[in-house]
């Protein structure tokens, strides 16, 4: 199976000899769609990624930025999946233990403090792991 990548394009806004940030615009699923000027759910947002350059570029540059797609599941299990067993067990082993559940809800919600503090902690290494890499469009 090949390595697909998740490629997005953008400009670059800050260029380094090792790292630069690109603008690129995220869109949602339905911008595309003709209805979107009368629609609510309509959203689009413009994010600041830095990435490797793999070739030289400078300010204003249109590039592609990318990203190997098992790197983005890898980030949904750590800050989606994770998170939700760790609240959804706590809920559980606290509704056992604790007669409110008022408070057996707060204590399923604290718990995640702790690993998000951690996640944080970790974040040069994740930095290193989750690498964006862009090249000129």
């Amino acid at each position: 199976m090949a390595n697909t990548k998740v490629t997005h394009t953008g400009t670059v806004v800050k260029a380094g000899k090792d790292l630069v940030s690109v603008k690129i615009e995220v869109k949602s699923a339905c911008s595309a769609c003709h209805a979107k000027s009368m629609c609510a759910a309509h959203d689009m947002a413009e994010k600041i990624i830095e990435a490797v350059p793999v070739e030289e570029v400078a300010e204003g540059d249109s590039v592609v930025v990318e990203m190997e797609e098992k790197f983005g599941l890898k980030a949904v299990f750590y800050v989606f999946f994770i998170p939700f067993v760790l609240m959804v067990s706590a809920l559980f082993v606290s509704s056992n233990f604790v007669s409110s559940e008022t408070l057996s809800a707060l204590i399923s919600l604290i718990i995640l403090v702790p690993y998000f503090v951690i996640l944080a902690l970790l974040k040069p290494y994740f930095a290193k792991t989750f690498v964006f890499v862009c090249r000129k469009s």
